[in-house]
């Protein structure tokens, strides 16, 4: 049996602000690229872990576009939701969005939270599980979304988590989830996105860990620009589980298509903005619920420039916004 597994394409109509290029030609490219692999290597299955999408409403054109590419093959695909899929990080809102609708007409098979589904052939049964993503995944108590039994009557295991699984801690103030954490996992192999980066494959006890990193590079970190978009293609036979990275041949390297302008800032602002939502994970008590006081109040107790304070209110604002257009749909039914 074999399988293809990549994430994080991020389809959106607009250009990132740190692309040189045409994002959605390049990310159809891709696409297009990953799909003939899967053609080439006579995959049986397709599984995508996730942030298909950059927005759960993005636009009909563009999922038109997605649709008479996916046509031209007959591969099935199967997929978990990312947060970019989701309205307010809550996978109960996916019936509402462009993802949810390719699940409803079977053009994407989208798994759902703790659903087995079992294939066979030559004589090898394998479990699929996954898990989307939602808000708290990676916090303490959560993590057993990446723990899963395998059934008795299956050979192998594969479960799919759009979650921040990493090799090694992160910086704080981020919510992640260790690969040494969740050892006890009946899942032969754990497949992974979210984190953008990735990280090359690991086998800890037989069990195989892997984020070959998204399709898609979006941000200008320094990382982004020798990083090169790869997928994973995954051989499962009698002999066991044989993994071969592949990387995407139509992908630029990232001096071409990435706007080096302001690097070193972009990567201080986002580690003081990550430390600034660190002190407010700390902090006690505060004399008002009010979030731009309380914003206000931490800003001036951890003497913080004006730009953190904008972009984490900026941040705020725009969920806020996501989740009263939620409400109101909910409202109106």
């Amino acid at each position: 049996m074999r399988l293809l597994f990549f994430t994080d394409t991020h389809i959106r109509g607009t250009n990132p602000q740190n692309r040189l290029d045409n994002f959605l030609k390049t990310s159809f490219e891709k696409i297009k690229e990953v799909f003939d692999i899967a053609k080439e290597y006579n995959v049986d299955l397709i599984l995508h872990g996730g942030d298909i999408f950059d927005r759960p409403d993005i636009s009909p054109s563009l999922v038109r576009e997605l649709v008479l590419i996916l046509n031209n093959y007959s591969i099935p695909i199967y997929a978990v939701a990312g947060n970019h899929d989701i309205y307010g990080q809550n996978p109960l809102t996916i019936n509402r969005t462009m993802l949810g609708l390719l699940d409803s007409i079977g053009l994407i098979r989208l798994i759902k939270p703790d659903e087995k589904i079992f294939f066979e052939k030559d004589s090898i049964k394998l479990q699929l599980s996954g898990q989307h993503y939602f808000y708290g995944i990676d916090r303490e108590g959560k993590k057993r979304s990446y723990i899963i039994d395998k059934s008795p009557h299956v050979d192998f295991a594969v479960h799919m988590v759009h979650g921040m699984l990493l090799e090694k801690p992160f910086f704080e103030g981020m919510s992640y989830t260790l690969i040494e954490e969740i050892l006890d996992t009946d899942a032969d192999i754990t497949l992974s996105g979210h984190y953008h980066s990735g990280f090359d494959k690991k086998t800890v006890n037989g069990k195989f860990f892997i984020n070959p990193g998204s399709l898609v590079r979006i941000n200008n970190s320094v990382n982004e620009f020798t990083r090169m978009p790869k997928i994973v293609i995954i051989n499962i036979d009698a002999n066991g589980i044989n993994i071969q990275e592949k990387n995407i041949k139509c992908a630029l390297p990232g001096n071409e298509v990435l706007d080096r302008f302001k690097v070193e800032a972009f990567a201080f602002k986002e580690k003081k903005l990550a430390e600034f939502v660190q002190s407010v994970y700390s902090t006690g008590q505060y004399d008002t619920l009010n979030l731009s006081d309380i914003i206000y109040k931490i800003s001036k107790q951890n003497n913080l420039d004006d730009s953190i304070v904008k972009e984490a209110l900026k941040r705020i604002e725009a969920c806020q916004e996501i989740l009263s257009g939620t409400n109101i749909e909910t409202a109106l039914g």
